[in-house]
């Protein structure tokens, strides 16, 4: 037994790790406490997890106890061994022995083996520096997520126990002290060396329901493929104390990778705790080519250093991303190792190794298919030549384990396509806010960014409650289809808003001579090619919503059933219109006395004309619909009421003088939306400035009225070109402009048609096009700035 607190036989300070509290844990009640060494393996099953003063320490703190549980455990060998240690509720009990037997080791303050220290450790001046330098979250005295302000001037023993341990792991590079005995000196210092181990890794665990999952989960057995595991492999406790020099030397597997020694250092300290460190640089370890025996990252393959070194292959850790959420590197974490032989190219990436042991696990029917883990990435962004800790990145992803099958890989398919998807539809985005910045002359990469950022956000949370619930869908092609619509559905409801947002500058654009003409390039044109691409990049989800977009904004008429506020005044306004165009092609003394009438309303305020208001029996809108539904509010007749009557007078001003139709119901094949009827005013390929300008004051219009005036300059040069409008169309969104938002929605609809109309002898360039054809917003003005 190992004593703790003050030896009176030998009257020196002990704080034995194995018996002292010192790592922090959160229990499956959701209390947190703080546990002995011994406590942590014996209690492994009542605890959730163990957890850091940062992220990082969590990760350093749970490689020390695997080295721990490697060696005490002696294995697992195989999978059946494994297998016997999962089904063992008492599997951990040996380690309390085994620290035992170590415990001298594990004594933070022992004179001769201070745990994971170097006794004597000294400077030739004898500095004894500020414990900023091993405090992380104060790097070189600068603050990070820290309450420690200004700095660090003393630890109780506990919190130094778990700094010593992340030093190890992620202490920063740069000049440093040299110690004395270290031949590596020059003018008393040190020169970079690289940073702290696991700080080269773009660190990778699995997490389990408790602390004794997760430990069994990232126990991997000896006889794995591609890992070398050998015999002889030692925890730092098992191998002789460090001097002051270091040096390099070759890992021996898992238990030494998981407790290497990158530094020298010694805790100075009185009863009370810790008040200084000298620290020095230890065995430095470079990252090439380590796969083999460092299972807890992805590797990337470097081209770079193949070329340099003549080498092939050549693999570095895969490092974390801060700007990518840990679901967007799911393809680094799923991707199966190519079989091996003779002409077998090596992999571009490599998933980390405790993820192949539990695609080994699953295929071998160790762990159900639909077994639930936590691929947790934990990592370190350096800065200024990686001297300071720029970022931690903790981030998390709840998969099923037969994602990882190695034999069968269609789940997997299915999760790194949709990531594609996703990526692909973010892009489509930002190329909209690009669209939207160019047509007002404004940069566009802010917005391009922020709205990749705004994107990639949306689909977060989606995206990892679709991706748990995969193993367990029932066709997996239909999930993939809702990952889909839902993507489609979230980015769509964006980019209206960015459009939304663009204003009355973005609906004016600009007028830009192309490869294909003139075109206009406004918020529409924007919104066309967003709609395409984005149909294209997720397979088409919703081919009836692609079709209803091109009907309310090109080329619909009222629906069947007329069940909201919009569809009734359309339906209404259809059934009024018939009847007197009807009489006044006919000559039909009732409908042209009408129409008289009602032609001097063209473009007036409706409540400034008493003698129209007899003229229309609006009646219908006051009591429920015969379809279902509620009756009109008030403030809903009074809109409905004044829609009917403008798309009325517009129509009667329209229809005089004609002796044919000049309100026709629309369809794909021969659009009447307002856009598609201003487009036909306009030669095949060109715009015609002053028609355009018109139809930009009607879409920047403030109010019913005003629009309906800058409607009237429009009609009447419908009325000369003898060019038809659908009235009962038209008579909805005067409806839906007065609701909140509604300018712009109706606005997207008349841009949409006039994009989408195409003449029957009309060329290329206002037609719907492939969506990987040329967007003239990017040809006309700056091929390559996206």
């Amino acid at each position: 037994m190992c004593v703790t607190g003050l030896d009176s036989n030998r009257s020196r300070p002990s704080f034995d790790l194995t018996r002292q509290p010192w790592i922090k844990a959160v229990m499956c009640d959701g209390s947190q406490t703080n546990l002995t060494l011994v406590e942590v393996f014996a209690r492994a099953g009542e605890v959730r997890r163990i957890v850091g003063d940062l992220p990082t320490q969590e990760f350093a703190l749970l490689r020390l106890l695997l080295a721990v549980a490697h060696d005490a455990l002696e294995g697992p060998q195989d999978t059946d061994g494994w297998v016997d240690l999962w089904q063992d509720p008492k599997c951990l009990d040996p380690v309390g022995s085994y620290l035992d037997a170590h415990c001298e080791r594990f004594d933070l303050l022992h004179p001769v083996t201070p745990f994971m220290q170097t006794a004597g450790l000294r400077t030739a001046r004898d500095e004894v520096f500020s414990l900023n330098r091993i405090v992380a979250d104060v790097p070189n005295g600068e603050p990070f997520f820290t309450s420690r302000m200004p700095g660090v001037g003393r630890l109780s023993f506990a919190e130094a126990a778990r700094w010593v341990v992340h030093a190890h792991a992620y202490d920063t590079s740069g000049i440093k002290s040299g110690m004395v005995g270290d031949d590596r000196v020059k003018g008393g210092k040190v020169y970079p060396l690289g940073t702290g181990w696991a700080g080269a890794l773009g660190g990778v665990f699995v997490e389990g329901d408790t602390l004794r999952e997760t430990l069994l989960l990232n126990l991997i057995a000896a006889d794995t493929d591609g890992l070398e595991l050998p015999a002889g492999d030692r925890p730092a406790w098992r191998r002789e104390p460090c001097g002051s020099a270091g040096g390099e030397r070759i890992p021996t597997g898992v238990r030494d990778l998981y407790t290497w020694q990158t530094r020298r250092l010694r805790l100075h300290h009185d009863s009370d705790g810790v008040t200084g460190v000298v620290l020095g640089y230890g065995d430095p370890l470079a990252p090439r080519n380590q796969h083999r025996r460092e299972p807890m990252t992805a590797w990337r393959r470097s081209q770079a250093q193949e070329q340099k070194l003549r080498r092939s292959p050549i693999y570095l850790p895969l490092e974390h991303d801060p700007a990518r959420a840990a679901w967007r590197g799911l393809e680094a974490l799923l991707a199966d190792r190519p079989a091996a032989g003779q002409d077998a190219e090596a992999a571009v990436r490599l998933r980390p190794g405790v993820l192949e042991w539990i695609a080994r696990l699953v295929t071998d029917g160790a762990l159900p298919r639909g077994f639930l883990v936590r691929a947790r990435v934990i990592g370190t962004v350096y800065g200024t030549q990686q001297s300071v800790i720029y970022d931690v990145i903790d981030d998390h992803l709840t998969m099923p384990v037969v994602l990882l099958h190695q034999h069968d890989r269609v789940l997997a398919r299915h999760a790194i396509d949709a990531v594609s998807e996703a990526e692909r539809a973010v892009t489509v985005l930002g190329d909209l806010a690009t669209d939207l910045a160019r047509v007002v002359g404004r940069d566009s990469d802010g917005p391009r960014l922020a709205a990749r950022g705004l994107g990639f956000a949306e689909l977060d949370g989606p995206y990892r409650l679709w991706l748990r619930d995969l193993a367990g869908a029932a066709d997996p092609d239909v999930h993939r289809t809702r990952w889909q619509q839902d993507t489609y559905r979230n980015l769509s409801r964006l980019g209206e808003q960015l459009i939304s947002r663009a204003g009355d500058a973005a609906w004016e654009g600009l007028v830009a001579a192309t490869s294909k003409g003139t075109q206009w390039l406004h918020s529409g044109s924007a919104e066309k090619w967003f709609r395409i691409r984005l149909n294209t990049v997720l397979s088409d989800p919703y081919p009836r919503d692609r079709a209803r977009l091109l009907d309310e904004g090109a080329c619909m008429t009222t629906p069947a059933k007329s069940t909201n506020p919009a569809q009734r005044v359309a339906a209404l306004t259809g059934s009024l219109i018939v009847p007197l165009q009807r009489g006044y092609v006919s000559d039909e003394s009732y409908a042209v006395a009408a129409l008289a009438r009602l032609r001097r309303g063209a473009g007036k305020d409706v409540s400034q004309m008493p003698d129209l208001w007899g003229l229309a029996d609006t009646g219908p809108l006051h009591g429920r619909p015969v379809e279902g539904g509620r009756p009109l509010s008030e403030s809903e007749l009074v809109r409905a009421e004044d829609a009917v009557y403008v798309a009325l007078t517009l129509w009667a001003l329209h229809q005089q003088s004609r002796g044919t139709a000049m309100h026709r119901p629309g369809s794909r094949t021969a659009p009447r939306a307002l856009g598609a009827a201003v487009r036909q005013l306009m030669p095949p390929g060109e715009i015609a400035e002053p028609i355009r300008k018109r139809f930009v004051r009607a879409g920047t219009a403030p109010g019913l009225t005003a629009l309906a005036q800058r409607l009237r300059e429009l009609v009447l040069l419908l009325r000369g070109a003898d060019i038809p409008l659908d009235y009962a169309l038209l008579a909805g969104q005067l409806y839906s402009w007065q609701e909140p938002a509604g300018r712009e929605a109706v606005r997207r609809m008349w841009g949409r048609s006039f994009h989408s109309y195409r003449a029957p002898d009309q060329d290329e360039a206002d037609a719907p096009v492939a969506a990987d054809a040329t967007n003239p917003l990017t040809d006309s003005m700056d091929k390559d700035a996206s």
